[in-house]
């Protein structure tokens, strides 16, 4: 994620260029088994139908296409002079506008959720007053501070949240 900030605005970009690079590379490898599926293998005539009809629904699959298809590009703008929250997502075939005041935003937060593993992974998201929270962020990080920096950024941003002040308070007497 990749934050942008001016007095008015901020911008908070996702883009999974990884997730992309490995969907083209899924889908290429897609591309030359159903290639050779319809008639590009060098010795088609050879080949047993079944073989020929597993190749074509490997390739077809669109493993890749689906890879790059669940991880759009997804940008945020908040706007303070206008309040207004943003949001853009662009993916393989279409792109996605949400505007939302803020009197119908709660606020950022963060989603839980548990990775094959069992592990918690961490999403950024958008509460609204009366709804779910929108998952924003397609990539999920095992990292609940790197994401939770963001929420805390665009809430104060928002003034949706105080400033950052950690109070610790000790007591040093005994009972």
């Amino acid at each position: 994620m990749h934050t942008e900030q001016t007095q008015n605005e901020l911008i908070i970009r996702e883009t999974p260029g990884c997730l992309w690079i490995i969907g083209l590379f899924f889908a290429f490898v897609g591309g030359i088994f159903v290639y050779g599926a319809l008639g590009g293998f060098a010795d088609y005539a050879r080949q047993s139908p079944w073989m020929l009809a597993a190749a074509l629904i490997m390739g077809s699959v669109g493993v890749g296409v689906w890879a790059i298809y669940t991880a759009p590009i997804t940008k945020i703008v908040i706007n303070r002079i206008e309040n207004t929250v943003l949001m853009s997502r662009y993916g393989l075939f279409a792109r996605a506008d949400s505007l939302y005041d803020f009197d119908q935003i709660e606020g950022f937060c963060l989603m839980e959720d548990r990775d094959d593993e069992g592990d918690e992974i961490w999403y950024f998201a958008l509460k609204l007053i009366d709804d779910e929270p929108i998952r924003i962020t397609s990539l999920a990080s095992h990292s609940e501070t790197y994401k939770r920096e963001y929420v805390f950024r665009a809430n104060e941003f928002m003034h949706k949240q105080l400033t950052a002040t950690e109070m610790i308070l000790e007591t040093d007497f005994e009972m």
